[in-house]
């Protein structure tokens, strides 16, 4: 049984919701479920997704989550690619930063043309987790990081972003989240 619900008919989309999943279930729902059986991009972009997930990881010592959305996560047969956000715990974000060369390489793993010229057919961003780590701390004057409501904005734009439906006429759609 799929963790995912069932896809709506009409966008052929989870519903609007973030749904939260093992890698491995994504890979059972999104790639090995029956209905996928005959995909000829699905296998493949996975293998894509696990080598540029690793680069990631490489990089910046571990991702905290990330969020797989567009049409990977619907019910077309042949997806174009893997659209994922990357949230980075708020100290790893920041070690990041300070080297120009640690910049530049996830810059360019975040750049969708860089990533298929090295022929991996993923559309990614990433992000910064907040660095506030207790939710009371968030509503004290002066306890919540610096930075933190600059990074609630960026996440709340790629949530909204995620559940929009290119077919418009306000009609949203579900994602996945990936705890790691």
């Amino acid at each position: 049984m799929s963790p995912l619900p069932p896809f709506d008919p009409e966008t052929q989309c989870p519903p609007p919701g973030r749904f939260p999943v093992t890698l491995a279930e994504v890979e059972e729902a999104l790639v090995r479920a029956d209905a996928f059986k005959g995909s000829t991009t699905r296998p493949e972009l996975w293998e894509q997704f696990a080598t540029h997930r690793q680069m990631v990881e490489c990089l910046v010592g571990s991702v905290g989550r990330l969020w797989i959305a567009g049409s990977f996560v619907s019910g077309k047969l042949d997806p174009s690619d893997v659209d994922v956000t990357y949230l980075l715990e708020a100290s790893a974000y920041q070690a990041v930063a300070q080297d120009p060369d640690d910049v530049a390489y996830l810059y360019n793993l975040a750049d969708r043309e860089w990533c298929a010229k090295q022929g991996m057919r993923v559309d990614a961003y990433i992000l910064s987790l907040p660095a506030t780590e207790e939710f009371a701390a968030l509503g004290l004057t002066g306890a919540m990081a610096t930075e933190d409501a600059e990074v609630f904005q960026q996440l709340g734009l790629y949530d909204e972003i995620w559940q929009r439906c290119r077919m418009g006429n306000g009609r949203r759609r579900g994602y996945v989240e990936v705890t790691l």
